[in-house]
């Protein structure tokens, strides 16, 4: 009788340390973004997060980046440089598991973080991607 007293009084302490061991897994997933003409593209890559913000067209346009981290803000990332100037890459820290909204622009760089993006110019295909 004690044995299955002992086993009775165990048996939760186990099973509950064992719940608090699990955990549960999170695929990271990474999207892209054009603006509505495709001269701007946003990507997000989930493995070390990185937005990466791309000039496509020699439009006289800056591409802009920008990205909506749940519980955290909307964050603008210009790409000013021409067409053939490069890739901006943006090494973000973002917590593992944190969904994220991103979008593709174009803009006129006016000194502004926000000012010279053309918010219509963005296809309305934002994705969504998991950190």
């Amino acid at each position: 009788m004690r044995k299955i007293a002992r086993a009775a009084a165990i048996l939760p302490i186990v099973a509950a340390f064992c719940v608090g061991m699990t955990s549960t897994a999170q695929a990271e997933s990474d999207c892209t973004d054009y603006s509505d003409n495709g001269g701007a593209k946003a990507q997000f890559k989930a493995y070390g997060e990185h937005l990466l913000v791309d000039d496509i067209f020699a439009d006289g346009n800056s591409a802009v980046g920008g990205i909506e981290i749940y519980g955290d803000g909307h964050y603008f990332y210009w790409n000013r440089l021409s067409a053939d100037g490069g890739v901006r890459d943006v090494n973000l820290d973002i917590a593992e598991g944190t969904t994220v909204v991103i979008n593709a622009w174009l803009g006129n760089w006016d000194g502004t973080v926000t000012g010279g993006i053309d918010f219509t110019s963005n296809a309305v295909s934002n994705c969504h991607a998991v950190a």
